[in-house]
């Protein structure tokens, strides 16, 4: 791994395996992103929440956004459809339906504390009048907004997406080669005894 891709290395953790499947002896919390729609699973408390994509030809669904509880899954497969049975507030069932889900992956306990650590330190380094790519890079990745990333640095969260975000990406690939990550797909996710 070279120099420049060290300091991010201990910032973002190493992939885990990568994961196909989830069922309902699966634990953790997931975000499953299928065709149309991104889905985040807290398994161990069964819940979930549903965000349709942000393209204007979308109409949003009315579960978006809000905290469903989860009864079953029933099919959750990367390359197959999703369906996961649920309750909405008012107790009525619903199903989560989308034609094919693209990857699982599982959702870091500590994101939250971690982007909010790495916005603080790139806000603290771009008050010194330098910046902090690694931080940038950590804190997009770990859940943060273009916009608050561009707050950062006193531009729209469309300009720094502009700038930064299809650099970032080339150098997260560069790290994930260097670490010999891959994007296929694994065992499912199951409970351990």
């Amino acid at each position: 791994m070279d120099d420049d891709l060290q300091h991010l290395a201990t910032l973002i953790p190493a992939r885990g395996e990568p994961v196909r499947t989830l069922d309902d002896t699966a634990t953790g919390s997931w975000r499953v992103r299928a065709s149309r729609v991104t889905v985040r699973l807290d398994l161990d408390a069964r819940t979930v929440v549903r965000s349709t994509d942000t393209v204007p030809t979308l109409t949003p669904d009315p579960l978006d956004g809000r905290l469903l509880a989860l009864e079953e899954i029933r099919s959750c497969a990367v390359g197959e459809p999703l369906s996961l049975r649920v309750r909405d507030e008012d107790g009525r069932p619903a199903t989560v339906r989308a034609t094919k889900v693209r990857y699982v992956q599982p959702v870091d306990p500590e994101a939250g504390a971690r982007r909010e650590r790495h916005l603080r330190q790139l806000a603290a380094a771009v008050a010194a009048g330098s910046d902090s790519r690694d931080d940038r890079i950590a804190a997009v990745h770990f859940g943060a907004t273009w916009a608050a990333v561009g707050e950062v640095h006193d531009i729209s969260g469309v300009q720094a997406a502009a700038r930064w975000k299809e650099p970032d990406r080339e150098v997260l690939a560069r790290l994930r080669a260097a670490r010999g990550e891959t994007g296929t797909p694994a065992a499912p996710a199951r409970r351990e005894s």
